[in-house]
């Protein structure tokens, strides 16, 4: 057993307990740990831009970030918008004060950097917050987690073809059929003990979500390859950082929200 395989393992088992702890509390508890995530996602993602030159702006979206949690915790309308407002706002004073050495290019990555990190994580709080929701998260989780099971195993063994050589030369067309397979299983069978799904929906689920996470997983690796990096951060030991870890679950907690929004 390799040291970096001891700690890529240590490092999961700890995420599994602290995360597995604040999902199963619910409420404020797992309202704080997704601020403390997304807070963690948007600082990767400054780094990722290495944005010194409008760190101050970025700093100050943070902070908009942290006050737009508030907002959604308390229920408050408009969160959203208004949370996007300001950062028009200010980002439009910087460009009039800072120009050229600030434009609106900065803003567009600012933007998307507080609906990534911020904004997409959030509707898994609010999931958990909907009846069903911690049974809806742990399916998330459960599919997620055995697509990359299925892809991973299914892929070393006869994965040839290459879905996006140039993104992420470990993926196969093969490996990701084999996710499908065993992540539709493990989803139509956890739907039928624990949820009120029929096993048609819930096996387009189970697809959607490999299919999403597959989509989220190769767009953060887009934004590596952007700026010639490898890994987002260092944070957890064997897994790289922690947009590294979570890149998919920020796209698809994002899809099953507003599927359930938009059926129900």
């Amino acid at each position: 057993m390799t040291k970096e395989f001891q700690s890529r393992t240590l490092t999961g088992v700890l995420l599994v307990i602290v995360l597995g702890t604040a999902i199963l509390l619910g409420g404020l508890w797992f309202w704080a740990a997704c601020l403390l995530l997304s807070t963690l996602f948007y600082k990767e993602y400054i780094n990722i831009y290495k944005a010194k030159k409008s760190y101050g702006f970025f700093f100050s979206t943070g902070i908009i970030g942290i006050l737009y949690y508030i907002g959604i915790y308390l229920d408050f309308r408009f969160t959203l918008q208004i949370s996007l407002l300001l950062i028009l706002i200010y980002g439009a004073f910087r460009v009039i004060t800072k120009y050229p050495k600030f434009t609106y290019k900065n803003i567009k990555t600012t933007i998307f950097g507080f609906l990534y990190c911020y904004m997409f994580l959030s509707t898994l709080y609010l999931l958990r917050s909907e009846e069903g929701g911690l049974e809806w998260i742990l399916f998330i989780l459960l599919v997620s987690i055995l697509g990359d099971v299925g892809a991973y195993l299914v892929g070393r063994k006869i994965g040839k073809t290459k879905i996006a050589p140039v993104l992420s030369p470990g993926k196969s067309l093969e490996g990701l059929i084999g996710g499908l397979i065993l992540a539709t299983a493990g989803g139509v069978l956890f739907s039928m003990v624990f949820m009120d799904l029929m096993i048609p929906v819930s096996a387009f689920i189970s697809l959607a979500i490999v299919f999403i996470g597959l989509m989220g997983d190769l767009f953060e690796s887009h934004l590596k390859r952007e700026v010639k990096i490898k890994d987002s951060g260092t944070s957890l030991p064997g897994h790289g950082g922690f947009l590294d870890r979570f890149d998919a679950i920020i796209f698809i907690s994002g899809f099953i929200y507003i599927l359930l929004e938009v059926t129900n």
